[in-house]
């Protein structure tokens, strides 16, 4: 498991590489982590960072013109030029590794399903993912993903991706059967938010550790329920195919088309 998710570190370190290629430009005036924000603002659609690399990228501009206009000179503008653009590599490069945590998650639910643009990763994000209703699909993604990584047990970890992967087929099979599962299953989300708050309260007595126990055993129970219940959504599109496809071939054999 990753640093920041729960794919491999060398995929984590994959995905870094602007960033790391950015702090290796430290000569001054060849900066290219605005670039890199920008990069990084497109694949994880945060407008906030979008915003922020153009401000740095306006700043590196403005240092570029007063290099040329006290280029050749020695003076205290060619000093405070230089160190200006010192600073913008520690400042750019700086908010590069501060955003490098949610910027990989951002990634990983992007594997999962499609993603929207957002203000901010950060703005009132315990909030929504503590609101007892699931408004949409990718927040009802976003809160397995967030409960799976601030929960240590790897038999809910396992019980997770399969709740995920289960979601992400009945999505693409069927939107409106998505729909109805988030009515039907958010109760797992309350399920991880209670077994969380049990864990970071470092109490180890009969009752908390059987509760824990029974919260695994309801997720164990819902992955296989939901499996159940995506498999009878394949088996009827399947029964819906076959008779469409036994009217067709009936109807190529009544017009001659096909012998039997």
């Amino acid at each position: 498991m990753g640093w920041a998710t729960k794919k491999s570190r060398v995929w984590e370190l994959r995905q870094m590489t602007l960033t790391f290629l950015s702090i290796l430009m430290f000569v001054p005036f060849l900066h290219i982590h605005p670039f890199v924000m920008m990069s990084q603002a497109s694949k994880s659609k945060v407008r906030i960072w979008y915003v922020t690399a153009w401000v740095l990228l306006a700043v590196e501009v403005a240092l570029f013109g007063s290099l040329i206009y006290f280029f050749g000179s020695f003076s205290r503008g060619m000093l405070l030029t230089i160190a200006g653009s010192s600073v913008s590599y520690i400042v750019g490069n700086g908010m590069l590794l501060n955003q490098a945590k949610p910027f990989l998650q951002r990634l990983e639910l992007g594997e999962v399903r499609e993603l929207k643009w957002i203000t901010s990763p950060n703005g009132q994000k315990r909030q929504e993912l503590k609101a007892p209703m699931l408004d949409t699909p990718q927040l009802f993604i976003e809160r397995l993903l967030h409960w799976r990584k601030q929960i240590n047990n790897k038999v809910l970890h396992q019980d997770i991706d399969k709740i995920i992967r289960l979601f992400h087929l009945m999505e693409k099979k069927d939107i409106r059967e998505a729909e109805k599962f988030l009515v039907r299953h958010s109760t797992v989300v309350n399920v991880l938010i209670q077994y969380d708050e049990l864990e970071n309260s470092n109490l180890r007595n009969a009752v908390t550790d059987k509760s824990k126990e029974k919260l695994v055993h309801v997720v164990r129970q819902a992955a296989v329920a939901i499996e159940q219940e995506v498999t009878e959504q394949f088996r009827m599109g399947m029964l819906e195919i076959s008779a469409e496809t036994d009217v067709y071939l009936q109807t190529l054999k009544s017009r001659n088309l096909l012998k039997d």
